[in-house]
């Protein structure tokens, strides 16, 4: 009887998460830590990138605008993963510098047209196992 009653609590509690993670999301607010290293920045150190400056120089150039951090430079290491993203995502010219935060989605709801063109796409490019091998 108390498991049954610990089980509903739990479900409970995870419904509850969720709508709040659904009305952050409609209000703007995405979960996890804000990013160190904004597009401007990004953009700034790939054109010094491009100019042959080292990453360790270029990461003393930039200057964090937000979070506990204000003031101070990015790591070396934040700048290599930011420039990694970048140069993942250049490899394909349609995406933005950086993606856009996923809208948490409640089962039940409709797809929206975006959601709705990228099902169609996947549904088109399915596979059967044996290719895959």
């Amino acid at each position: 009887m108390l498991a049954v009653a610990g089980q509903i609590e739990r479900n409970y509690i995870w419904e509850k998460t969720l709508e709040g993670q659904v009305i952050a999301a409609a209000k703007g607010n995405h979960g996890g830590r804000p990013k160190v290293i904004d597009d401007d920045m990004l953009t700034f150190a790939v054109a010094l990138k491009g100019k042959g400056v080292p990453v360790p120089e270029i990461a003393k150039k930039l200057t964090i605008k937000s979070g506990k951090s204000v003031g101070k430079s990015p790591s070396v290491a934040s700048l290599y993963r930011a420039l990694a993203e970048a140069e993942a995502v250049a490899a394909d010219d349609s995406l933005p510098l950086r993606p856009k935060p996923v809208r948490i989605r409640r089962p039940g709801e409709p797809l929206t047209a975006d959601e709705t063109d990228l099902y169609e796409r996947l549904q088109g490019h399915s596979h059967s196992n044996a290719e895959l091998r």
